[in-house]
Parts: C-alpha cells; sequence; structure tokens
C-alpha cells in the first residue's frame, strides 16, 4: 500500500482555498463571520469545526482527510501525543469576549492561498480578533516547544 501524500492534498486545499477567498473574501480575516482569522504573523486562528468543513466542501473531500492532512503536514498547530489541534478558547474583537473551538493554522499555509491562488497582491494583515489574556498560559502551554503567539494576539 503506497504512502499517502499529505503534501500533495494540503496543496489542493491552499488551491481550494485561494480559490474560495477570491470569490468570497469575507471567509478570511473578517471577525465573527470568517473562518479563519490572522493573529500574527505567524498564525491563523481557525474556528472548528466551520475552518474544516469549508475546506472540505471547497477541496471536494471528506473532513476528516483535511484534518489529517492539515495536522500531518504540520499546518494545523497540534501538541503531543495525541495530535489534537482543538483548543477552547475565549476570544472577541471590539467587545466582550465569546467562547469557541479553535486551531491555530501556519500563516504560511493560508498566507501563501490567498496570494498564489486568491489573487491578492501581499498577505493578508492582522485582524482584530484576539485572544483573552486569561487564556495565555493555555496557549503557551499548548505551544509548548514551539512558538507561541506574540502579545498583540491577546486582549
Amino acid at each position: 500500500m503506497p504512502l499517502k501524500d499529505y503534501t500533495e492534498t494540503a496543496e489542493r486545499l491552499q488551491r481550494a482555498l485561494g480559490k474560495g477567498f477570491a470569490d468570497e473574501p469575507w471567509i478570511l480575516n473578517v471577525p465573527g463571520q470568517s473562518i479563519a482569522c490572522k493573529i500574527d504573523q505567524y498564525y491563523y486562528l481557525a474556528v472548528m469545526p466551520a475552518f474544516v468543513d469549508q475546506l472540505a466542501r471547497l477541496g471536494g473531500m471528506f473532513p476528516d482527510k483535511v484534518t489529517e492532512a492539515l495536522v500531518k503536514t504540520g499546518n494545523f498547530i497540534t501538541k503531543a501525543p495525541d495530535r489534537n489541534p482543538l483548543l477552547p478558547l475565549t476570544v472577541g474583537w471590539g467587545g466582550k469576549g465569546i467562547g469557541v473551538r479553535a486551531a491555530f493554522v501556519d500563516a504560511d499555509f493560508i498566507d501563501r492561498a490567498v496570494k498564489t491562488y486568491g489573487g491578492m497582491g501581499s498577505v493578508l494583515n492582522v485582524s482584530e480578533l484576539k485572544i483573552s489574556q486569561e487564556d495565555k498560559s493555555k496557549v503557551d502551554a499548548f505551544f509548548d516547544g514551539k512558538t507561541a503567539p506574540q502579545k498583540l494576539a491577546y486582549f
């Protein structure tokens, strides 16, 4: 049985996300509406399961295959040993916070999608979406051994 090519699947998802963004730019970086918002130069915060479900629809594959490909290629940030990308967080933008099931996505994955396949001349700016300062220790523990989101990612 041949090894699965997760890189090829991730590239397919990138193309699909870029094209989806070109058609509906509000799917990214609009807090309260989008499936993912850029929180600093390194990461997007994806709302789950909406992010995976939308990518699955755009890429023509099942959601579990999307998650598997993003985990295996390192585009979803995970913590050993379970490699589960989900983390419950409180987020906000210009007001009080709300609880969400979130995942961190490597910014390069989404930035390359919008720039290469979405018709953007540059990458997206950091959005207004912020993580509650009260969740910082939980996020830092999740990122143990990796570069954690910058201070500007918190309110």
